[in-house]
């Protein structure tokens, strides 16, 4: 599952034990009446969030999951990939001219240009 939004706050990293670390951020939804949708990073996906603040727009990809504790029922929603214009920023290089050019002389000698 996905969903498209902006950033609206990124929380720290809390250890709950040795093995296991959540990180919450909160994703408005944009609308007539906007959402704010809480997402958790687990474990080794507490640093995905990193490259973005709040403000930027997102593509947030995720997992619903759900459990019982006690006769009672907890949902969460996991984030596994964050996609968005801060990362596509970083990461993009503008196309230059860097084609070969064949020259006249290749062609004169019957050499193919691959």
């Amino acid at each position: 599952m996905n969903i498209t939004g902006k950033i609206k706050s990124v929380g720290s990293t809390e250890q709950k034990s040795a093995k296991f670390a959540v990180r919450t951020f909160v994703v408005e939804l944009d609308g007539k009446y906007p959402e704010l949708i809480e997402f958790q990073l687990v474990n080794n996906n507490t640093l995905i969030i990193d490259p973005f603040k709040a403000g930027d727009d997102v593509d947030v990809h995720f997992n619903l999951k759900g459990r019982e504790y006690n006769g009672r029922v907890y949902n969460s929603l996991q984030a596994w990939k964050i996609e968005g214009e801060s990362k596509t920023n970083n990461n993009e290089t503008t196309p230059t001219e860097t084609t070969p050019q064949t020259t006249n002389q290749n062609k004169e000698d019957g050499d193919l240009p691959f």
